[in-house]
């Protein structure tokens, strides 16, 4: 039905009665949405709390610190454990799916888009934290394992090299989650090529740097093994026994409390006493 406006007291009395049918139309969607909203509150909460408390009956925490994940944390300023993040996390996704129907029911086309991609964009969020989490973890057990491995043998620098490969680790987790997030892959793919050749490279200069010792031995086992042989009485830094193998990187003598080993190069810098009386 059309009103006919004569004057401005029409107009007036006819914006003001379209107000209020606009008004009373949109108090229904509106509770509606308050309703959704406060329900989305509490299930947020629930959800965050039941994540939090599974993770840390897992021992989260306890891995999350292994791999140093709550240093991080703690210097970044963040209050939470590694766990709390995550349940955080989950309870602020519940929340952008409520606000989500909440701006649905308010009949908000754009701010609905924008929180439909947020929730596209968030799953991939926490593969991302996985795959830095699983990348920490993997970096400190490799990293471990070369330190103890080569300082057991006394073979190059242990520290050195075991720094490039717990951070060459934890670079390829980097890249893979920003890959993951789809953040500008021009630069990714870039960046994925420099660092296999930066990886390459440092991973060549920490070998070479850390093989002087072992080539040392092994060239000065092949020197010494006319000098040395198995069976001879010799002392070695105030420590004496029988010469067991003189092998190319090591050479095994045997006391009469078990047997050690002396890198080759160790020997050609220390002053031996052979039981015959040679030095």
């Amino acid at each position: 039905m059309v009103t006919e406006v004569r004057n401005i007291g029409d107009a007036l009395r006819l914006a003001f009665a379209n107000a209020l049918i606009t008004f009373f139309t949109f108090i229904p969607h509106l509770l509606g949405a308050l309703v959704v909203l406060l329900i989305g509150l509490v299930v947020g909460r629930v959800v965050g709390g039941i994540v939090t408390k599974a993770l840390r009956a897992v021992k989260f925490d306890q891995v999350a610190e292994r791999a140093e994940v709550g240093d991080l944390l703690r210097n970044a300023g963040v209050k939470m454990d590694a766990a709390g993040v995550v349940g955080g996390l989950a309870k602020w996704f519940i929340y952008i799916i409520f606000f989500q129907v909440a701006a649905s029911t308010l009949g908000f086309p754009q701010l609905t888009e924008i929180l439909n991609q947020v929730l596209a964009f968030l799953p991939r969020v926490v593969v991302a934290l996985v795959i830095l989490l699983i990348g920490a973890l993997v970096g400190k057990l490799l990293a471990d394992v070369v330190r103890g491995s080569l300082a057991t043998a006394r073979l190059g620098n242990a520290n050195l090299l075991a720094s490039v490969a717990r951070y060459g680790v934890l670079a390829f987790a980097v890249v893979a989650a920003l890959s993951q997030l789809q953040i500008a892959p021009d630069i990714i793919n870039v960046l994925w090529t420099a660092l296999i050749g930066g990886f390459a490279l440092a991973l060549a200069l920490a070998f070479g740097l850390g093989a002087r010792d072992v080539v040392g031995s092994v060239a000065t086992g092949q020197l010494i093994k006319g000098e040395i042989r198995p069976g001879m009485q010799i002392q070695v830094d105030g420590q004496g026994g029988t010469v067991e193998q003189v092998g190319a990187v090591y050479t095994t003598i045997r006391t009469p409390s078990g047997s050690f080993k002396v890198p080759n190069a160790e020997l050609a810098r220390t002053t031996i006493l052979v039981a015959d009386g040679q030095s």
